[in-house]
C-alpha cells in the first residue's frame, strides 16, 4: 500500500470513514429495538431533567434479575449503580436537544466519530503510516460491535471514546511537554472511568507507550499530576454519595455481583473470555445458523493479524505496529481476568484496537509486494464483507418496527389507564417512564403486586426466569406457576410474549 500523500487527501478519506460509520449507525439506530440497559442508564438522566432527582423510575428495587430480593435501596430516587458521568452527560444532552430514543442514540454516534478519529491518530503517531491510519478508520467504521455501540443508549461508546482520546492525547503531546501529556491523558482517562470503569483499560495502552518511550522522562511529580483528575471527579462524586451512603453501598454491591470472579481463577477466566464473550455471546453463538456461522471468521482474522504483527518485522510500520499488537494482548488478558460478566457490549473497547492491528498488517503486506498484496487486500475485503453483511442483516430485520412497536401498540390498545404492566425496562420508550409500568422480573414475588399484563422477552425476563431456578428455587417455581395458572398468553411476536391476567 503506497502511503497516502497530502493532508487534504487524508482528511477527505478520514471524513469518508466517519460518514460511512454514521450511515451504518443511523441505519442501526432507526431499526434496532431498544433494550433494558439503555433505560438503566438513560432513566436517571431523564429523571434529572424531568424531576430534578437522579433516580431510576421504572425499576422495582427488589426485582433486579441479577440480584432478586436484594433491595436496591432508593434506586427510584437516587441512582448509584453506575458511574456519574454516564447519567450527567446524557442529561445535559437531553436538556439541549430534548429526549427521544433516536436523540439518545445520536449522542453515542457523536462519541463514535470522536473515537474513530482518535484511533486513526493513534495509528498514525505509532506507525507514521497515513495509509494504515486511514485503513484502520475504515475497518473500525465497519466493525459490527463499534457500529452497534454507536447506535445505543449505553455509555460504552462514550467511555471507549474518552479512553481512545486519552491515548491520542498522550501520543500527541508527549514530545512537546510531558506535563501536558500526563495531565491531558489522565483527565480524559478519568472521565472514561467515571463514565464506566471498563474505560480504564486504555490506561494500559498509555502505560505501554510510556514504558517503551518515556520511562527516563517520567518523574514522581507526574504521578501526582496524573492523580489530580481522579481526585477531582472522586471528590465531586463523594458529595453525591454523602446524600445516601447506604443506598450507594447497596446498589453498587448488587451491580458488582460476579464481576470479579476472574481473580480467583485467572486461567479459567481467560478461557471464558474466548468461550463466552467472543464466541457464545458475540461471533459464534450456539443458535447461529446458515451464514451467521461465518461471522466466527472475524475474531480469527483479528487474532491472526495480531499474531502476525508480533512475529513479523517486515514493513516500515514495524515497531509501532508491534506495539499495537502488544496492546491487544494486554487488553485480552485484562478483559479476561478483570471483567467477569463477559457481555458482548464491552467489545467496543477492544475491537477498534484489533481493527488497527489488522490495518497495520494489511498495510505491511501491501508494502511487501508480490503475492502479499492480494493476501492483505483479500483478508481486508473478507473482513469488511462479513461485518457489513452482519450489520445489514440487523437493519433488514428491523426489530424496532417488526417487534417492539407492535407490542407497544397492543398494550396501548388493551391496557386500561390504571392497569399495572410488568415488562422489561425498554418498554419505557413506548409506555413512558412514570406511568403504570414497572420492570419487576420477579412478577411481584417480593412486593405482592399483581400486574394486569406481563411482557416476557427472551434475553430479559426469559433468561431471568431460568436463572431463578438456580439462585432461588422458590422464586423460580412462583414465576412459572403465576404465568401458567394466573395468566394467559394473548399476544406474541418474534421478540415478545404478552400475558393477560385471567
Amino acid at each position: 500500500m503506497a502511503d497516502l500523500r497530502g493532508g487534504r487527501r487524508v482528511a477527505a478519506l478520514a471524513a469518508g470513514a466517519a460518514i460511512l460509520f454514521l450511515i451504518l449507525a443511523v441505519a442501526t439506530a432507526f431499526t434496532k429495538k431498544p433494550w433494558f440497559d439503555e433505560v438503566h442508564f438513560t432513566g436517571p438522566a431523564v429523571d434529572l431533567v424531568t424531576r430534578g432527582s437522579m433516580g431510576q423510575p421504572v425499576i422495582e428495587p427488589r426485582g433486579f434479575a441479577s440480584s432478586p430480593g436484594i433491595p436496591q435501596c432508593r434506586v427510584n430516587t437516587r441512582a448509584y449503580y453506575a458511574m456519574p458521568l454516564s447519567h450527567l452527560v446524557p442529561a445535559a444532552w437531553y436538556k439541549l436537544v430534548g429526549f427521544g430514543l433516536f436523540r439518545m442514540r445520536a449522542l453515542a454516534m457523536l462519541w463514535g466519530v470522536a473515537a474513530l478519529l482518535a484511533w486513526g491518530f493513534v495509528v498514525w503517531k505509532l506507525t507514521a503510516s497515513r495509509g494504515a491510519a486511514v485503513l484502520a478508520m475504515f475497518l473500525i467504521a465497519t466493525d459490527r460491535f463499534f457500529v452497534d455501540s454507536g447506535a445505543d443508549g449505553r455509555p460504552d461508546m462514550m467511555s471507549a471514546a474518552l479512553g481512545a482520546l486519552a491515548l491520542a492525547a498522550y501520543l500527541g503531546l508527549r514530545k512537546r511537554s510531558m506535563d501536558r501529556a500526563v495531565l491531558a491523558s489522565q483527565a480524559l482517562l478519568a472521565a472514561a472511568v467515571f463514565t464506566h470503569p471498563i474505560g480504564g483499560i486504555a490506561g494500559f495502552a498509555i502505560a505501554l507507550v510510556a514504558i517503551r518511550d518515556d520511562l527516563s522522562r517520567l518523574e514522581w511529580r507526574h504521578l501526582a499530576m496524573a492523580a489530580l483528575p481522579y481526585l477531582a471527579f472522586g471528590t465531586a462524586w463523594a458529595f453525591y454519595i454523602r446524600a445516601d451512603p447506604d443506598a450507594f453501598r447497596a446498589q453498587m454491591a448488587g451491580n458488582s455481583i460476579g464481576r470479579f470472579r476472574g481473580f480467583s481463577a485467572p486461567l479459567q477466566a481467560l478461557w471464558d473470555e474466548v468461550r463466552l464473550r467472543f464466541m457464545d455471546r458475540s461471533y459464534g453463538p450456539a443458535y447461529a445458523t446458515g451464514v451467521r456461522r461465518v461471522t466466527v471468521a472475524i475474531p480469527l482474522i483479528y487474532a491472526g493479524t495480531v499474531l502476525a504483527l508480533l512475529l513479523s518485522r517486515r514493513g516500515k510500520a514495524g515497531a509501532g505496529a508491534r506495539l499495537l499488537a502488544a496492546m491487544a494482548v494486554v487488553y485480552f488478558v485484562v478483559f479476561g481476568i478483570c471483567e467477569g460478566a463477559k457481555p458482548s457490549f464491552y467489545l467496543v473497547h477492544f475491537t477498534p484496537l484489533l481493527a488497527c492491528c489488522t490495518a497495520c498488517w494489511a498495510a505491511a503486506e501491501w508494502e511487501g509486494g508480490g503475492w502479499h498484496r492480494p493476501l492483505g487486500a483479500g483478508v481486508v475485503a473478507i473482513l469488511v464483507l462479513l461485518q457489513v453483511s452482519w450489520i445489514a442483516y440487523g437493519v433488514r430485520r428491523d426489530s424496532y418496527r417488526n417487534a417492539f412497536l407492535p407490542a407497544v401498540a397492543y398494550l396501548r390498545q388493551h391496557a386500561g389507564p390504571n392497569d399495572l404492566i410488568f415488562a422489561v425496562s425498554e418498554f419505557a420508550f413506548g409506555l413512558g417512564f412514570y406511568d403504570h409500568f414497572s420492570d419487576d422480573s420477579t412478577l411481584g414475588y417480593f412486593t405482592g403486586k399483581r400486574a394486569a399484563y406481563i411482557v416476557v422477552d427472551e434475553p430479559g425476563y426469559g433468561e431471568a426466569f431460568r436463572g431463578f431456578a438456580a439462585i432461588n428455587p422458590a422464586l423460580g417455581q412462583y414465576v412459572q406457576k403465576t404465568l401458567r395458572e394466573d395468566y394467559r398468553k394473548v399476544y406474541s411476536n418474534p421478540a415478545y410474549e404478552i400475558y393477560a391476567r385471567r
